[in-house]
């Protein structure tokens, strides 16, 4: 454990120090010891941490390939900061595809969940985010907003942590500027930004304050200057291999060399474009399985994060999101909402004398019925926990929802499921409850009325269902 933790503390201070190569190095034995001691924290902290240096160097593949190792981890063992950062990570790299729509969802959901924990940190770099996503559409207007609400956010900051964000708020701020035409604004920011890159490390961050410089210059016409840095960042951009900004760049530069002219620079630099597309032609059927495994990667997040991996059906933290949802708005609108909870009779028996395995066919069997049988409904139907489910549907009156739980107790109770040449008997118990058409709004309380039904059921001898009156 001691080990452990003295690693922790060398893992983060090498980030801090952009010391990459030492951190590359270091990466698997640490993660190998985080797993070995069911540090699922610290895990995810440290593929979140190498997926954003992937890509930062522009190595996409394998800042994909680490987003996707930590899906399950995220939704089993992650704090609600870690998955925050994780979509903010994942809209990134939808984004650098060229996916906006999905780069925006993302966003927004990072965004809401950020607000929620007051994490000033991650929304700073979404709000950063969503300024690049705004510039991108072409909308500087709205980037400047975005990017300054990032600014004043990054204030409540500690001095390490604010430093790192100002610079990239400020570098897409004076983009903006730039995009608008206030140029005496982003000149101001440039000195500040000039002063930051000075003697760091060529990353992505360096390079576009170079573009950004370049483009401020090529705005205002002037040509020279703009082709002078702009050539910079084409030769850093070509030593991190990064073919994006490469392609980008030489855009830039083909129209800044015809604007001067130069029939013998325009010459090289279309040779140039075009051994770059040749590379990007080479390079564009690994970009569109990356698109591929992102989609996938995302159905698989989403599916993870709503359904039981056991039954899937949905799980716990998906129902009572959305029961209490459902009784918000049925507080207004006098919905009648039925809610259940259903218990497998005597599970803990079957688990003991057929084993753990045939038990869980148990499970999977009647959550499969159960939730086969309420698809005809307006309803939500998820595993709570153990041999536990639980139920909501909308009806139009109470006899109508005892009609739906009696049939339901008929179509389940007393059936032979069959597993592995075994057959065994089960019966289930439930206990039932309402809204009262939208007088009980809390979750809580519709809980503990299915809660009391349902021991009331137990207490008469199982196998039967007993509703809350």
């Amino acid at each position: 454990m001691q080990e452990l933790e003295e690693l922790k503390i060398t893992m983060n201070a090498l980030v801090r120090e952009d010391r990459f190569n030492e951190f590359f190095n270091l990466f698997d034995p640490t993660a190998s010891l985080a797993l070995q001691e069911n540090n699922y924290n610290l895990l995810i902290d440290l593929y979140l941490k190498r997926s954003k240096i992937f890509f930062n160097i522009g190595d996409i593949q394998s800042c994909i390939a680490d987003l996707k190792k930590i899906t399950e981890w995220i939704d089993e063992h992650g704090t609600d900061g870690q998955r925050t950062t994780y979509l903010n990570m994942y809209a990134t790299v939808c984004g650098e595809l060229g996916n906006q729509k999905k780069n925006l969802e993302y966003l927004n959901k990072a965004k809401a969940l950020a607000m929620k924990l007051d994490d000033f940190l991650t929304l700073c770099k979404i709000y950063n985010n969503l300024g690049v996503y705004y510039l991108v559409e072409g909308e500087p207007a709205n980037a400047v907003s975005h990017l300054q609400k990032g600014l004043e956010l990054s204030k409540k900051l500690d001095e390490e942590n604010e430093e790192e964000l100002m610079v990239l708020l400020k570098l897409n701020l004076s983009k903006a500027y730039t995009d608008l035409g206030e140029f005496e604004k982003a000149e101001e920011l440039f000195d500040f930004l000039f002063s930051y890159i000075e003697g760091k490390q060529m990353m992505k961050t360096s390079i576009y304050v170079l573009q950004y410089k370049g483009l401020w210059f090529k705005a205002q016409k002037l040509y020279e200057e703009a082709n002078e840095i702009l050539g910079k960042a084409k030769d850093f951009a070509s030593k991190n291999n990064d073919l994006i900004l490469l392609e980008e760049l030489n855009n830039i530069l083909v129209e800044v060399i015809t604007e001067l002219n130069d029939k013998d620079r325009l010459i090289a630099i279309q040779k140039d474009y075009i051994d770059i597309l040749l590379k990007i032609k080479e390079i564009n059927l690994n970009q569109n399985l990356l698109q591929i495994e992102l989609t996938q990667n995302e159905k698989q997040y989403e599916s993870i994060s709503t359904k039981d991996p056991l039954t899937s059906c949905y799980n716990r933290r998906y129902f009572e999101k959305n029961i209490k949802k459902w009784l918000m708005e049925a507080k207004i609108s006098a919905q009648l909402v039925g809610f259940f909870i259903l218990d497998v009779d005597y599970f803990k028996q079957i688990n003991d004398r057929y084993g753990h395995l045939i038990g869980d066919d148990v499970l999977k069997s009647v959550a499969s019925m159960t939730n086969d049988y309420l698809s005809a409904y307006e309803s939500i139907f998820a595993r709570y926990g153990g041999d536990e489910f639980v139920a909501m549907v909308k009806v139009p009156s109470k006899d109508e929802l005892v009609e739906i739980i009696d049939n339901l107790y008929n179509h389940i109770s007393n059936r032979i499921i069959e597993v592995d040449d075994e057959k065994i008997s089960t019966s289930i118990s439930l206990g039932v409850s309402t809204n009262v058409n939208g007088m009980v709004s809390e979750y809580k309380e519709i809980f503990k009325l299915a809660d009391d039904a349902l021991y009331e059921s137990k207490r008469n001898g199982r196998n039967q269902y007993t509703v809350n009156s």
